[in-house]
């Protein structure tokens, strides 16, 4: 009986680490925090160079999409903020300004 136990409880832990659907959609859940000293080097020289001229960068991460590693990276010049999304040859896809009173 207690063998029984341990197999239904296994069955219904394995089930509880799948995330719905719903939570694969949102993408900070399934991005992976990475310290700027592991942001490729082109991804890095894009951010030093002359579009992100006086911004500061703040939290990096990263995630695969497609069999690519996509990086999100946060910036801040005074007052603002946003992110950035770039592919690993450094190359923007996305940016976003945040506004900081909404938060």
């Amino acid at each position: 009986m207690c063998a029984g136990a341990a197999v239904a409880f296994a069955q219904e832990s394995s089930t509880e680490t799948q995330k719905p659907a719903s939570e694969y959609k949102d993408s900070a859940k399934d991005m992976q925090a990475v310290e700027l000293s592991e942001l490729p080097a082109a991804v890095t020289a894009s951010l030093q160079g002359q579009d992100y001229s006086g911004w500061t960068v703040g939290k990096a991460f990263k995630k695969e999409k497609d069999g690519k590693t996509v990086y999100k990276v946060e910036l801040s010049n005074g007052s603002e903020t946003k992110m950035v999304k770039l592919d690993a040859d450094g190359n923007k896809l996305k940016e976003k300004e945040k506004d900081k009173s909404v938060q």
